[in-house]
């Protein structure tokens, strides 16, 4: 399960930024804005993209690569476009503006890779287009000087992965699970930025293969929340779980079941930062009730004894995804020191799943991502936390 939920096939790639926060201070709600639209070489307002790579460096905001579905949806036959495009957002005063002199694209189209915002700039690891699965690692930066991203290659990452989660502590960066070209890994990776001769480094494995989970790091440990692990049946494997792998000891822990403070809830493609010290914040995302659905359709079709049965179980399953409302739209808190979920509010507009959250100027940046089943979104969302 690779490609989009337009096939009901997730992904997520979360990285680790984090907004300074009052240790003592309470997260009440978050409150949002539309900064700017994705636009086409044109000026016309994109369709916006799936898994998309999302940083900031040198105080712009990079939006790259990502799919979509540019003439028809999936189940009437439209075919994924995967893109090589880079966006720059520039801020001058209070207003947005894209930079319509830059004329850079990345080496070749990419969706769904693992990406988190550096020092060194923004680094994005594998991913897939229309040749399978990538195994290249790169890191983008800004140069505002010759006004255009400077690309450059990280040693091969070890396998060709997708809906990996990446994140990183200062030169470090972290990469954990994903999907490999037949099943979901438990392998974790880390890469130091700054060695004389970098490498990928194998660390202790996930306690089970996980992909299109959110990472982050807060006081030493790296956060793992929630995500899914593809089965032999085509029914994936949903969770509601919080891994934490403290840095110190190399060892996996597991904390509190993910919550709204009430019920217990799975989650996978959503989107997460850290908060201060102590904060998760987990930004929408999907909790499986339809997702589940559709795959079992999808594994019902496939099994499917005459063409009368697979017409049927294919026009019950095109209805579930054009009557979708959109995704899972809760605002979660966690709190790792007492290792509580709690809801602060829901996103008052459709849940952007399947990009990356990051932070620009102590401000949350939710872009792009898919909203409904085959449907994306070209809106850059701003988050002040409160």
């Amino acid at each position: 399960m690779n490609t989009s939920f337009s096939s009901l096939i997730i992904t997520i790639f979360i990285m680790s930024t984090t907004i300074g926060f009052s240790q003592k201070t309470k997260i009440s709600n978050v409150e949002w804005k539309k900064a700017a639209q994705l636009q086409n070489a044109d000026g016309s307002i994109s369709l916006g993209f799936a898994g998309p790579i999302n940083g900031v460096s040198n105080n712009v905001l990079i939006v790259a690569g990502g799919a979509n579905f540019q003439d028809k949806m999936p189940w009437e036959g439209g075919k994924k476009h995967y893109s090589n495009e880079i966006h720059v957002l520039e801020k001058v005063g209070d207003e947005y503006h894209w930079n319509k002199k830059i004329v850079n694209t990345l080496l070749e189209p990419i969706a769904y890779p693992g990406n988190t915002t550096t020092n060194s700039g923004i680094v994005y690891v594998g991913g897939e287009n229309e040749n399978g699965l990538s195994n290249k690692a790169y890191i983008l930066k800004w140069n505002p000087d010759k006004n255009e991203i400077e690309t450059k290659s990280l040693p091969d990452f070890p396998i060709a992965i997708t809906n990996i989660a990446l994140t990183h502590h200062e030169n470090i960066v972290y990469a954990i699970g994903g999907d490999d070209a037949k099943q979901s890994s438990d392998l974790v990776f880390s890469f130091d930025l700054n060695a004389e001769k970098p490498a990928w480094k194998s660390l202790p494995k996930l306690p089970f293969a996980l992909a299109n989970s959110v990472a982050v790091i807060q006081n030493d440990k790296i956060y793992v929340v929630g995500g899914r692990t593809k089965t032999s049946s085509g029914i994936s494997d949903l969770h509601n779980t919080t891994l934490a792998f403290d840095l110190k000891k190399q060892v996996w822990e597991t904390k509190a079941d993910i919550s709204d403070g009430k019920h217990t809830t799975n989650f996978s493609a959503g989107a997460g930062v850290a908060v201060g010290n102590e904060y998760i914040l987990i930004l929408g995302g999907d909790n499986g009730t339809t997702f589940h659905k559709i795959e079992t359709f999808l594994s019902q079709i496939a099994k499917a004894t005459s063409e009368e049965e697979k017409s049927k179980l294919i026009a019950e399953k095109n209805i579930l995804n054009t009557t979708h409302k959109g995704f899972y739209n809760a605002i979660l808190v966690y709190n790792t020191h007492t290792n509580k979920w709690s809801k602060i509010g829901e996103l008052p507009f459709l849940a952007q799943v399947t990009t990356t959250a990051t932070i620009w100027n102590d401000q949350i940046v939710l872009s792009n991502g898919e909203i409904k089943p085959g449907i994306r979104t070209p809106d850059v969302m701003l988050g002040t936390i409160k």
